[in-house]
């Protein structure tokens, strides 16, 4: 038998089993020991996290508050964000449930209002070659921008034992940008509809607060050769197809529809045989569709063409609500919401209950320098002065006031201590037609016939003599003891012409002057039986002397009515159409030409006259020969009765009449129809109302913005316009719906002035409309953020601060 004894083996094999148990439990252990620090790692990553979100979502906070004041307010001092009653407060406790946040320790700190400006200029331009501004809605454009930092700081409080509070500042700027209205080419506060039949192309940047309907009538293409936003969506096809002067419904489109590219090619919105508009193809929009949309839009056309797929949001002056369209148009009331017309409307008195101080500082009646009331009743009635204060007017009589509401005296009138001076203002009763004004007895939208005769408006004419104001600032704004003008309609040139005191404004001084000038039309919305028309404005305009830029160069002449332009509007009527160059009439100024603005609740053409050489008239508008027919062709005399048809195409009538001569001129034969128009030529930006499409269930479209202004006569020649088209509300004394009957349209020539663009020089005392962006989100330091805290004012307010209008030019 052998003896026992242990193996070397197993003694082996043991010390390694202890060995690698040894090394494995202190493999354990470090395992162990690095996950809980890894979780508490990322506890705590995620706790900083929160804290920064937290920072972050209260400054967001601060600028909801900051905007909504902006939206009402029109003026803040400097350090209105920083202290005092306007300063940002932080949210309740309730918005931190769930979190960690620390309530007691978030703090919420509004800075300083700073201007920001291009160096060298007064202006800010968003440059439209930065990357960071392609998606931008006003690249290209020079803006108005102040700024306004907020900085906030959250500190999240750890569970018991899981480590000290963790403190997050951030801050970030809100960008307050205020383009002048007239920056556009086409500004719509409202839905935009344009369907031209010629060939047009629109230079400019375009917006609508609402839908943009595009179409095209006839051959040739709609080309849009700047940027186009729109807080709606973009469709093709009528919002509701107009009608045809023989009642018929249009229904005749084609494809050439053209936006864009960074590149400056124009690329059709079809694309593959399908229209790219919010519905891509498919028989209804979806969020689908829309998400698609944005994609190729973006793709397509480099930030150029942004709708509600983008996010784009409404620009509108300071106070002034959001148009609303009414929504139940055949229930016989009148549900729209129309705040943007009171721009134009009379001043209201603090004791009216629709009276809004915000609201009132944006009206340009109480913006003018010169203030005219007219009565062209025959019965008084109540006036305003610029203040809102009522004064008893006469009938026929006509008040001037300062903006501050001394009385004035005006050249011509009976108050005047001189005899001699031309008259500024003259009614005249009865003075015109307006075929598209019908009377109240006619309903739109009943059939013709004898107990439904379509009656036209005769209209008091309130009638502006441009050469008289022109006159009357010459003398008493430049004190000029000459000026130029055109004396008549015959003249081919201008002539120097003495001024004396004669001419005037008594009362009145330079300082008084700051290139705005109001005419109240009393009760003009409910008479509906008037309007202010402007004579005699062949070349340039009333307008102080002096360096082109300054801020009250030019004229804004405004009016609650509806205006008409006879002829030619600060343009010697030359028309130029060359596409090279820089002489083309519809975009680019004539030496020495001043920013002009008409605002009024609507603007109709009438075409400047002409004359053969013994001083007969030969075309263009004529007062005597405004109710009658434009042409003979499908024109019967059953018109006011019938139907339109194929035969009944054109309203007026057919009376023999001797047109009325101009002065200078001498009478001709009697006629049976209007003169064929002419041409003129409109250096003017356009604040004006519309009929939209449908109102009350008329089923009438209302024009788009290709007939816009508005016409009466059957135009042969050209209508050159440089300007800008702005609508802002609805009409409501010119509210008649658009149509075809009374005029044939001319030539259009018509173009974005360069003096709104690149030249930055604007008409004076127009608003501005806002906008908002948030810019430069930055984490701080605590060092960082005390020292930003540390160099806002400190206390309860600068109240000797003075006011400013951010943005302000």
């Amino acid at each position: 038998m052998l003896p026992s004894h242990s193996s070397p083996v197993r003694g082996s094999a043991l010390i390694t089993v202890v060995i690698f148990t040894t090394v494995l439990m202190i493999l354990v252990a470090s395992l162990l020991g690095w996950s809980i620090t890894e979780r508490q790692l990322n506890y705590r990553n995620s706790l900083r996290l929160e804290a920064r979100n937290a920072a972050e979502a209260i400054s967001e906070y601060g600028f909801y508050q900051i905007r909504r004041k902006l939206e009402t307010r029109s003026t803040f001092v400097p350090d209105a964000f920083a202290v005092g009653a306007d300063a940002p407060i932080v949210p309740p406790a309730t918005f931190f449930n769930g979190g960690h946040t620390a309530y007691p320790t978030t703090e919420l700190v509004g800075g300083m209002i700073t201007v920001v400006n291009t160096p060298g200029n007064s202006a800010f331009f968003v440059d439209p070659n930065d990357q960071n501004n392609e998606f931008d809605p006003l690249k290209g454009k020079w803006i108005f921008r102040r700024d306004v930092a907020v900085i906030a700081q959250a500190t999240v409080q750890p569970p018991a034992n899981r480590g000290a509070p963790i403190t997050a500042y951030v801050t970030q700027r809100l960008s307050i940008r205020g383009a002048p209205l007239f920056a556009h080419a086409i500004f719509y506060n409202m839905d935009l509809e344009i369907a031209p039949g010629p060939n047009m192309t629109i230079w400019g940047p375009v917006h609508a607060n609402g839908n943009l309907y595009v179409s095209k009538q006839g051959s040739g293409p709609l080309n849009f050769m700047s940027q186009v936003t729109a807080t709606g969506g973009l469709y093709k096809g009528f919002k509701v197809p107009p009608k045809q002067a023989n009642g018929a419904t249009e229904t005749s489109q084609n494809n050439d529809l053209f936006f864009v590219n960074k590149a400056g090619a124009t690329v059709s919105l079809k694309q593959g045989g399908v229209w790219k508009d919010q519905k891509m193809g498919q028989s209804s929009e979806s969020d689908q569709t829309n998400g698609d949309f944005r994609s190729h839009a973006s793709n397509t056309y480099n930030g150029n063409l942004q709708t509600k797929s983008h996010g784009i949001q409404p620009y509108k002056p300071v106070a002034i609500g959001d148009y609303e369209e009414d929504p139940t148009p055949f229930n016989g009331t009148d549900e729209s919401k129309n705040e943007g017309r009171s721009l134009i409307e009379p001043p209201k008195p603090s004791s009216d209950p629709g009276y809004d101080a915000e609201i009132e500082d944006q009206k340009l009646s109480r913006k003018s320098g010169l203030y005219i009331a007219v009565n062209p009743s025959s019965t008084s009635r109540t006036a305003r002065k610029p203040d809102g204060t009522e004064v008893t007017i006469g009938p026929g009589e006509v008040l001037a006031f300062k903006q501050n509401g001394t009385a004035v005296n005006l050249p011509g009138s009976a108050t005047h201590s001189l005899s001699g001076g031309d008259p500024i203002v003259t009614i005249k009763p009865n003075q015109m037609t307006d075929l598209r004004r019908h009377a109240p007895s006619h309903s739109y939208t009943d059939a013709r016939s004898s107990a439904n005769a379509y009656a036209v408006k005769n209209i008091n004419v309130i009638e502006v003599d441009m050469n008289a104001l022109k006159k009357a600032v010459d003398r008493t704004v430049n004190n000029s003891s000459a000026t130029t003008v055109y004396t008549d309609y015959t003249q081919s040139s201008p002539s120097t012409v003495a001024i004396d005191d004669s001419n005037s404004i008594e009362n009145f001084s330079a300082d008084d002057w700051n290139g705005a000038v109001y005419i109240e039309s009393v009760d003009a919305e409910s008479r509906k039986d008037s309007g202010v028309r402007l004579i005699n404005g062949r070349g340039q305009v009333a307008s102080k002397s002096g360096a082109p830029g300054v801020a009250d160069e030019g004229l804004t002449l405004a009016t609650n009515d509806a205006m008409y332009v006879l002829g030619h509007l600060n343009a010697d009527g030359s028309i130029n159409s060359s596409t090279t160059g820089t002489s083309n009439s519809a975009r680019y100024p004539e030496a020495g030409e001043r920013p002009v603005a008409l605002a009024a609740d609507a603007i109709t053409l009438l075409s400047q006259p002409t004359f053969d050489g013994s001083g007969v008239q030969t075309g263009g508008w004529n007062d005597s020969l405004s109710g009658h027919r434009m042409t003979s062709s499908d024109w019967n005399s059953n018109w006011a009765t019938s139907n339109p048809s194929g035969s009944n195409r054109v309203d007026g009538v057919n009376t023999s009449t001797v047109p009325t001569p101009y002065p200078g001129a001498t009478a001709g034969s009697a006629r049976n129809a209007k003169f064929d128009g002419g041409s003129s030529e409109i250096a003017a930006a356009f604040l004006v109302g519309v009929t939209p499409s449908n109102k009350n269930g008329s089923g009438q479209n209302s024009g788009g913005v290709h007939n816009l202004p508005r016409f009466l006569e059957k135009w042969t020649g050209t209508a050159a316009i440089r300007g800008s088209i702005v609508v802002m509300y609805e009409s409501r004394v010119a509210d008649e719906p658009w149509g075809l009957r009374f005029y044939g349209p001319p030539t259009r020539l018509w173009g974005f002035n360069t003096l709104f663009g690149t030249d930055q020089r604007y008409p004076p005392q127009m608003p501005l409309v806002m906008s908002y962006r948030r810019v430069d989100f930055t984490d701080l330091t605590k060092a960082q953020y005390d020292a930003l805290k540390a160099a806002l004012p400190v206390g309860s307010g600068s109240t000797g601060a003075s006011q400013v209008t951010p943005p302000s030019p």
